[in-house]
């Protein structure tokens, strides 16, 4: 009975330090979005510059809203942001990007006649999204035109496989652990 009670001791006590081990990998996550201040929102541009807003998500050491000049473009964005984390990868990035088709506007010097203004106006802009994924460790498979940033891209580093691969190995076995003390509880009874 008592190898019993170890058994199930010993599940809960791995069981929460893979949940203590959790809570650490998203207030390190955290941690890295705040860097120690609370703002998110960043400017780098000369003066007089023409600037554009980007977002930078996922893993790199500082995520948030970037106002950039125009001229930046996706290399120097995420050497702004800090570059990757340790478990971010340059190898997977991603840039949403939303594209407005046949988008129209009235010139304001013209009146239109109400037949040609309703016929304008029926026309609605086509809002497409297209994402663009960029190897940028092998740079010679990436476009230059892919580089440089659009107003309102969204730009976003994925994790590395080896950590999404660590991280499902951690649950498996302590899941496996669990499994096998509550099966000896069973038997043992």
């Amino acid at each position: 009975m008592k190898s019993l009670y170890i058994v199930i001791l010993t599940g809960i006590i791995l069981f929460n330090l893979t949940i203590a081990d959790a809570q650490d990998i998203s207030s390190s996550l955290l941690s890295a979005t705040s860097e120690k201040t609370t703002n998110t929102n960043y400017f780098f541009a000369r003066p007089n510059d023409i600037t554009i807003i980007v977002n930078v998500m996922g893993f790199v050491q500082r995520p948030g809203r970037y106002e950039i000049g125009s001229s930046i473009d996706l290399m120097n964005l995420i050497a702004l942001a800090g570059g990757p984390t340790t478990d971010g990868s340059l190898a997977k990035v991603k840039i949403i990007r939303i594209i407005k088709d046949g988008e129209k506007t009235i010139r304001q010097d013209v009146q239109p006649d109400q037949k040609t203004l309703s016929s304008f106006l029926k026309e609605e802009a086509k809002i497409t999204r297209q994402e663009i994924h960029l190897d940028l460790n092998n740079l010679s498979t990436v476009r230059p035109e892919d580089l440089q940033m659009m107003p309102g891209d969204i730009v976003y580093l994925d994790r590395t496989t080896w950590s999404t691969i660590r991280d499902v190995f951690s649950v498996v076995v302590s899941a496996a652990i669990i499994t096998q003390a509550i099966s000896i509880a069973v038997d043992g009874r």
